[in-house]
């Protein structure tokens, strides 16, 4: 009889995030010693990753022991909790090899595309009421995008494990790009920062201010992760159902405008966020579809 493997191809993914950040902060440790002032905490976010691979391991072996339903839900949803703590970590992490932020570069790139900064001029040429509140809802979306995988969970539960695993490598390789490149994006242009910060207009517009007012995260704008998602989500709704990703299509297409429209990125970064989205999708799904392959070696 063959033994059931324990790790998940996303329990692997996981793990090898975890162990790519930990030798990245301690060769930041190496590098510039432990009390460097260009890291923050390295000691703890280090801590923090090897918990979190003690967790997956624990998970799987307390689910192959164990496999209800509660367990089963746990361990479909768990790499969900840590997107968050992954985005923020790169706040402590990402000036290891730069030592400032290198906007400039990014900025001047869209200064030789258009004559003009476009994350400044799109946004006050057309500061209306409802062009603000149009964009500002689809970028919002973003954060309703688990929707899908929520619908998808209770309709399709092989699907839904191939499509987090391939969101969730999308995410890291954003993340990881996160942590070498430190961009602000178009908020770091003169008066912007304030602009995406008040409240103005209507309702979504205003969310979004209330979200930037309550980060304090500088950093991880290179590639915008908000177009590289939203177009990993809509390639999967595109395989779930074409009807699917015909109507979340239109949306996705202006939360890429509203990245730039709403002062957030430069232009460069939606090009190589729906580069990000398209080609680390496919790769992800590639590497899923081997996962036989891989979980064997573990």
């Amino acid at each position: 009889m063959k033994k059931r493997n324990l790790l998940q191809a996303i329990d692997i993914l996981v793990i090898i995030y975890c162990l790519l950040n930990i030798i990245y902060i301690l060769a930041g440790i190496l590098m510039h010693g432990l009390a460097s002032d260009r890291m923050h905490d390295p000691l703890r976010h280090i801590s923090i990753f090897s918990f979190i691979i003690v967790f997956v391991l624990v998970l799987s072996r307390i689910y192959n022991k164990f496999p209800n339903r509660f367990w089963r839900i746990v361990r479909d949803w768990y790499v969900m909790i840590f997107f968050l703590y992954f985005f923020e970590v790169n706040v402590a992490v990402n000036r290891i090899i730069f030592p400032n932020f290198i906007d400039e570069f990014f900025a001047r790139i869209d200064l030789a595309i258009f004559g003009y900064q476009p994350a400044i001029q799109w946004g006050l040429t057309y500061d209306s009421w409802l062009i603000s509140e149009i964009l500002h809802f689809c970028y919002f979306s973003y954060y309703l995008m688990g929707l899908f995988f929520l619908f998808v969970y209770f309709k399709d539960r092989l699907k839904f494990k191939r499509y987090v695993f391939t969101l969730t490598f999308v995410f890291y390789v954003c993340y990881m790009t996160f942590n070498i490149l430190p961009v602000i994006g178009g908020r770091n242009l003169p008066g912007m920062m304030e602009l995406t910060e008040t409240a103005r207009h209507g309702l979504f517009t205003q969310i979004m201010a209330f979200i930037y007012r309550s980060s304090p995260h500088l950093g991880g704008a290179f590639p915008s992760s908000h177009v590289a998602v939203a177009v990993t989500v809509n390639l999967c709704a595109f395989d779930y159902k074409k009807l699917t990703g015909w109507l979340i299509l239109p949306i996705v297409l202006l939360l890429i405008v509203s990245t730039v429209y709403g002062h957030y990125h430069y232009f460069i970064d939606t090009v190589f966020g729906l580069l990000y989205g398209i080609g680390f999708y496919l790769l992800g799904k590639k590497l899923y579809q081997n996962r036989e392959t891989v979980v064997s070696y573990v």
